[in-house]
C-alpha cells in the first residue's frame, strides 16, 4: 500500500543513508566443550537430531536465508547452513509446541507465492522480518557457557537480553528441564519452553503496529522518501543483454531515507536510548492541521535582502513565484517532514544531574526514569535541536497525552492517541537576535546615511556609568544607533526576522539607556556656576513589522519612552501574527524574510544648540521573538 506520498519542491537531499548493522561478535565467550553428548556434531546436525522436539524450528530455519542487513537481497546460506559452519555460536531453541511455529511456516509459504507472483520486494521484506524477529532473537555469536551466572548477551540481531545460566532462564524463558544442553561442535544448543520474545526498537515497534501508524510509518517508507538505490560500484557484472545493457549476477542496492537522517535519531540503533512521542492516526489528524498552519506558503515571495535606502519596498531586489500545485506540496512536505523529524529525544542531553543518576541504573530501570524525566520537565531539546516547552512547570506535559508509554529495546515510546501539544511550546521556536553580530542587523539609515550601527563594550573605568546596574546582561555590550545633534529626520533600523513559521509572535526589545555609556551622556554647563549638568534624554521610538513585499504587518507599536536609568525588557507587540511563512523555504529563496523596523521620528527629536558633540538613538542588546500560544 502506497501512503502518504510527498511531491517535494525541495532542493537537495539530505545526509547518508542509516543502514542497520550486522552483529559482529560479544564481549562475553568461551571456548567450546568437547568430549560431552553430541559435541562432535553441528548446531544443525543436533537441532536434526531431535526431530520430535526441533523438527518445526528445523522446517524454519532450512527455508529462511540470512540477511546480513535489510537490502542484502542477494543472499544465498540459510540459517540451517550457517548453524552448520565451524564458526562458534550458542542457539537457544524453541521446543515443539511451545510456539506458534505455523505462524512463520505459513509466511514462508506465503513468501514463495508472492515470489512466483514478481512481488521480490515484498517477499524479502517478510523473510527478512523472520530472520529479524525469530531466528535472530535466539541465537549469538560465541559460546555462552551454560554454567555462568547472569550476563548479557547480544543476539544476532543486535538486541541485548538477559541471560541467567544457573536459573535456567534465557530472555525471561525458561530452559526446557527435559533436555538437557546440548554441547555441540561449533557452540552450544539450549532447549527452551517457548519463543524469546523480540524486542522491538522503536522503528520496529512502528512497522509491526503499522494499523495505528499508517500516517507515520506510511510516509517513513514511502518510495520517495526512503529511496532505494542500485549500487553499480559494488554490483557484480554478468554480461552484456540484448538490448546492450549490463546483466549483473548480483545487484547491491542502498537505502536512503532523508527523514530518518536529518530527525538526528538513529532509532533503529540498539545501542542508543530515546524518548519517541509518535502519533498514533487517531492523534494525526489534529497534528496535521496544527502543524499546517504554520506552514501557510504565499505563491509569491520578493528575496535576496539587499537594501540601498530605507524603502522597504525595493529591499527584496529577486522574486519567485509558485504554482498552487507546487505551494500545496511544499506546504504538504514540510507538514509531514516537521511533525515525523521533531518526534524523538536523547536522554544524553537531559540535565546533567539527571544522566549521571540514570546511567548508573540496569537499562530497563533507566527507560523507566528517561520516561518520568521527559514528562515532567520543564524543556526537552528534540533530536533535531528543537526546543519544546512544558507549559505548567511540574505538571505533565500535554505533549505527552495521557503519559502512557511502552517500552522499545532503544528507549521508550508514547504512542499519542490525542494530539494535545500547542505548537507555540513545541513546533515554533524562540528566537534570541543579539546585536553582538553585524550579521543580524538589516541596516541603519539617518541623515541619507546607511550603516550597521556601532556595537560597543561597556568597561568599569572607561565607558560605563556605574549609576547603571549592569549585572543582568550576559555579555556587557550593546549595539549604538545614533541620532547626530540637530538632526530632525527619522533614524530607522531594520532588523531581520529570519526563518519564521506563519503564526502569532510576541516581539520584545533589551535596551539600555543610552547614558550607560558616559560617552552618550547629554551634558550642559551651567553658565553661571561652570558646573556641568547632566539632562536625561527620555528618548521615544516605535516599532513596526514589514513582509517581503514592503507591506506593513498589522499596527505600528505604540511610541515607548526609554527609560534612563535602568536596563529594561520592552514589549514591541504583545501578539503579531505573521500570515505568511518564511520558514524552510524553497532552495535557491535565499534572505527572505520580516523586517522589524525600530524608528525614532524627527519630529520627536528637539532641536538642542547647545548638544553639539552629545548624540542621541537607542543602545539595542537584544531581540527576542517569543510565539504566543492557542
Amino acid at each position: 500500500m502506497k501512503l502518504n506520498k510527498v511531491k517535494k519542491v525541495m532542493g537537495g537531499t539530505l545526509g547518508a543513508a542509516l543502514l542497520l548493522a550486522f552483529p559482529a561478535c560479544s564481549d562475553d565467550h568461551y571456548d567450546i566443550l568437547t568430549g560431552a553428548e553430541g559435541s562432535n556434531k553441528t548446531i544443525w546436525q543436533n537441532i536434526e537430531s531431535h526431530p520430535e522436539e526441533l523438527d518445526s524450528l528445523g522446517m524454519i530455519l532450512k527455508q529462511v536465508r540470512v540477511y546480513t542487513k535489510e537490502e542484502d537481497t542477494k543472499c544465498t546460506m540459510t540459517y540451517a547452513e550457517l548453524l552448520n559452519q565451524a564458526q562458534s555460536f550458542t542457539f537457544w531453541a524453541p521446543r515443539n509446541g511451545t510456539y506458534n511455529a505455523k505462524q512463520y511456516l505459513d509466511q514462508i509459504e506465503e513468501i514463495k507465492a508472492l515470489r512466483e507472483a514478481g512481488q521480490t520486494e515484498k517477499a524479502d521484506r517478510m523473510e527478512y522480518n523472520i530472520g529479524l524477529q525469530f531466528a535472530q532473537n535466539h541465537m549469538a555469536r560465541f559460546n555462552y557457557e551454560a554454567e555462568q551466572s547472569q550476563q548479557n548477551v547480544r543476539l544476532f540481531n543486535g538486541k541485548l537480553c538477559s541471560y541467567n545460566a544457573g536459573e535456567g532462564v534465557f530472555n525471561a524463558v525458561k530452559l526446557d528441564a527435559t533436555m538437557p544442553t546440548i554441547p555441540s561442535s561449533n557452540g552450544m544448543l539450549h532447549v527452551l519452553d517457548g519463543k524469546a520474545a523480540f524486542a522491538y526498537n522503536i522503528y520496529d515497534y512502528m512497522g509491526d503496529n503499522e494499523d495505528i501508524f499508517q500516517n507515520v510509518y506510511g510516509t517513513l517508507t514511502d518510495p520517495e522518501i526512503n529511496k532505494r538505490t542500485f549500487n553499480e560500484g559494488a554490483s557484480t557484472p554478468g554480461g552484456m543483454g540484448e538490448d546492450g545493457k549490463m546483466i549483473y549476477v548480483d545487484s547491491v542496492f542502498y537505502y536512503n531515507n532523508e527523514l530518518l537522517n536529518s530527525c538526528g535519531a538513529q532509532i533503529k540503533n540498539e545501542d542508543s536510548l530515546y524518548v519517541a512521542v509518535i502519533p498514533t492516526d487517531a492523534a494525526w489528524t489534529v497534528a496535521e492541521e496544527k502543524t499546517k498552519k504554520l506552514f501557510n506558503y504565499s505563491t509569491y515571495y520578493k528575496y535576496n535582502y539587499n537594501p540601498v535606502n530605507d524603502d522597504v519596498d525595493k529591499a527584496f531586489t529577486a522574486e519567485k513565484t509558485f504554482s498552487k500545485e507546487d505551494r500545496d506540496s511544499l506546504v504538504d512536505y514540510n507538514t509531514k517532514r516537521t511533525i515525523i523529524t521533531s518526534m524523538y529525544f536523547s536522554p544524553s542531553i537531559f540535565a546533567q544531574s539527571f544522566v549521571e543518576q540514570y546511567k548508573k541504573k540496569d537499562r530497563e530501570e533507566a527507560k523507566e526514569m528517561i520516561a518520568n524525566y521527559a514528562m515532567y520537565a520543564d524543556s526537552l531539546i528534540s533530536t533535531n535541536n528543537s526546543t519544546f516547552y512544558n507549559p505548567v512547570k511540574g505538571q505533565l506535559n500535554p505533549l505527552f497525552g495521557d503519559g502512557h508509554y511502552v517500552k522499545a529495546s532503544n528507549g521508550v515510546i508514547f504512542p499519542i492517541t490525542e494530539y494535545k501539544a500547542d505548537p507555540a511550546n513545541t513546533i515554533m521556536q524562540k528566537s534570541s537576535i543579539d546585536m553582538l553580530y553585524d550579521s543580524n542587523v538589516g541596516f541603519y539609515s539617518v541623515s541619507g546615511s546607511m550603516g550597521k550601527g556601532t556595537y560597543t563594550y561597556l568597561v568599569e573605568g572607561d565607558n560605563w556609568n556605574k549609576d547603571i546596574d549592569i549585572s543582568s546582561l550576559e555579555t556587557k555590550g550593546y549595539r549604538y544607533f545614533s541620532v547626530p545633534s540637530r538632526q530632525t529626520s527619522a533614524m530607522k533600523v531594520f532588523i531581520p526576522l529570519q526563518s519564521l513559521m506563519s503564526g502569532k509572535y510576541r516581539i520584545r526589545i533589551l535596551l539600555l539607556p543610552n547614558r550607560v555609556d558616559l560617552n552618550h551622556r547629554y551634558l550642559v554647563e551651567d553658565k553661571e556656576t561652570g558646573v556641568q549638568k547632566e539632562i536625561m534624554q527620555n528618548t521615544k521610538f516605535f516599532a513596526a513589522v514589514y513582509d517581503d513585499e514592503g507591506n506593513q504587518i498589522g499596527e505600528q507599536s505604540p511610541d515607548i519612552t526609554v527609560d534612563d536609568n535602568e536596563v529594561k525588557t520592552y514589549t514591541l507587540f504583545e501578539s503579531i501574527e505573521i500570515p505568511k511563512c518564511y520558514y524552510n523555504l524553497p532552495s535557491g529563496v535565499n534572505k527572505c524574510y520580516p523586517l522589524l523596523k525600530l524608528e525614532i521620528p524627527g519630529k520627536l527629536k528637539p532641536y538642542r544648540p547647545y548638544l553639539k558633540t552629545q548624540p542621541s538613538g537607542l543602545s539595542v542588546v537584544k531581540i527576542f521573538v517569543e510565539p504566543v500560544g492557542e
